[in-house]
């Protein structure tokens, strides 16, 4: 299976699977399947709408229909931006979508996969298709102009994670590195894709070169005998800490 290769902003490289042209497919069968049972319903709501409150105004049917089909028209955007890149055809496939850094999608970068959407099938005769079949990086035209990528997930131990995991939650808590208050929100995410990163075997050898990174970074000496995984942790909760006790 091809794997594509990101190196995320503190250069450490993480590996990941691309999804195929075969699962995207697929995805968008169970995605239209999904928008057609929905066409279908809000058909017969918008009909009885209209024969309630009457067709003599084209203002107040245009607007009923726009109302109505909605969701449909902004399915895509909507699902990447609110659901972390993921449609329904997509969650069902373990699939999402996710920036070439290994980031979350950003708003800009959804909704411009989903204006070039036409440009990649009806328009021009699913060049799209082409593309991620004999692409790199499988990718589409909007996923090029995006800076996006298609992904296969196998691990949900990432997305889904508790705020009472981390030990800065505790009272009485006391942050061992101080630094650790300047990182950004992209550099957490970074360090929670690699303590949380699926393949076991890789993970060690991850972990380990990119807290020597963050070491680095922070200009930072490590406390005692910590292993990798224990310093990224403390470092995890000593900014979850700080964050926590900004004054607004």
């Amino acid at each position: 299976m091809a794997q594509s290769s990101i190196i995320t902003g503190q250069y450490v490289e993480l590996t990941q699977t691309p999804a195929s042209v075969g699962d995207r497919l697929f995805a968008a069968i169970i995605d239209y399947t999904l928008l057609s049972i929905y066409s279908f319903a809000m058909s017969l709501v918008a009909m009885m709408v209209l024969d309630a409150i009457g067709t003599g105004s084209d203002v107040v049917t245009i607007s009923c229909l726009v109302a109505l089909f909605f969701p449909v028209i902004c399915y895509y955007p909507m699902c990447e931006i609110f659901a972390k890149g993921q449609s329904l055809g997509k969650m069902m496939l373990k699939m999402r979508v996710v920036m070439t850094d290994g980031d979350t999608p950003t708003v800009g970068s959804c909704l411009l996969r989903w204006i070039l959407y036409p440009l990649d099938t009806f328009l021009t005769g699913f060049l799209g298709v082409a593309f991620i079949i004999f692409g790199k990086h499988r990718q589409r035209l909007g996923d090029l102009a995006a800076g996006t990528i298609v992904i296969k997930t196998s691990s949900d131990k990432y997305d889904f994670f508790s705020v009472n995991d981390f030990s800065y939650v505790q009272q009485g808590y006391v942050p061992t590195y101080p630094e650790a208050a300047s990182l950004s929100s992209r550099q957490v995410d970074v360090i929670l894709r690699t303590l949380y990163y699926p393949d076991y075997n890789r993970r060690g050898e991850l972990m380990y070169r990119l807290a020597i990174k963050v070491q680095e970074y922070l200009g930072v000496q490590v406390v005692g005998k910590q292993y990798a995984d224990v310093f990224l942790n403390t470092v995890l909760n000593d900014f979850y800490y700080y964050s926590s006790t900004i004054e607004m």
